[in-house]
C-alpha cells in the first residue's frame, strides 16, 4: 500500500467520524403526534414535532432564515400550526387555533393550542399538513380522546379533510 493510498484511507475515515454525530441524531421517521382532547369549553392540541424538522419547516413558512439551533419564534409557531392543522366546524368554518403553550425538551417540540369558539369533536373536520412540504413521507398522527373513545387518524401530503 503506497502512502498516497494511506493518506485516501485516513482522509475518508476521518470523515467518516467528523459526520458519525450528525448521522446518529438524525431521525429516519417523519412525523408529528397530535393529542386532540375534548373539553367543555372546546378543544385541545397537544402536538410533538421533532426539533430540527419543526423549527426548518416554521423558518420557511415564516420566509426567515433556517436556524442551525432549532430555535422557533413564537408567533412564526402560531401562523405556522394555523396554517398547516386546520380544524373546521360542520359548516367547514375554520375555528381559531390560540397558543397554550410551546416547549422545547432536548430534540423535541412539545406545542399546546386550543380552539377559541366552544365547539364538540361531533361537529368539527381535522386536516394536519405540519411538515408536508418538507418531507415527502411526512405522516402525522392524531391521537382523538373525547373522554370515552380514543381514535387514531392519520394524515399525509395527499390526506383529504376527515372527521374525527
Amino acid at each position: 500500500m503506497t502512502v498516497a493510498s494511506l493518506r485516501r484511507r485516513a482522509a475518508v475515515v476521518g470523515a467518516m467520524l467528523l459526520l458519525a454525530p450528525a448521522l446518529l441524531r438524525a431521525h429516519a421517521i417523519h412525523t408529528t403526534l397530535t393529542v386532540l382532547t375534548s373539553t367543555p369549553t372546546g378543544l385541545t392540541l397537544n402536538i410533538r414535532s421533532f426539533a430540527d424538522d419543526f423549527s426548518a419547516s416554521v423558518a420557511r413558512h415564516a420566509g426567515r432564515p433556517v436556524p442551525r439551533d432549532s430555535s422557533v419564534r413564537a408567533e412564526d409557531v402560531t401562523r405556522y400550526v394555523r396554517d398547516r392543522f386546520t380544524v373546521r366546524d360542520a359548516a367547514g368554518r375554520p375555528l381559531i387555533l390560540e397558543p397554550c403553550g410551546v416547549r422545547r425538551a432536548g430534540e423535541l417540540y412539545w406545542l399546546c393550542f386550543r380552539t377559541v369558539q366552544p365547539t364538540t369533536l361531533g361537529n368539527t373536520i381535522l386536516r394536519n399538513q405540519m411538515l408536508t412540504e418538507l418531507h415527502a413521507d411526512q405522516v402525522n398522527i392524531v391521537q382523538v380522546n373525547d373522554g370515552t373513545a380514543r381514535r387514531t387518524r392519520l394524515f399525509t401530503r395527499a390526506s383529504a379533510p376527515v372527521s374525527p
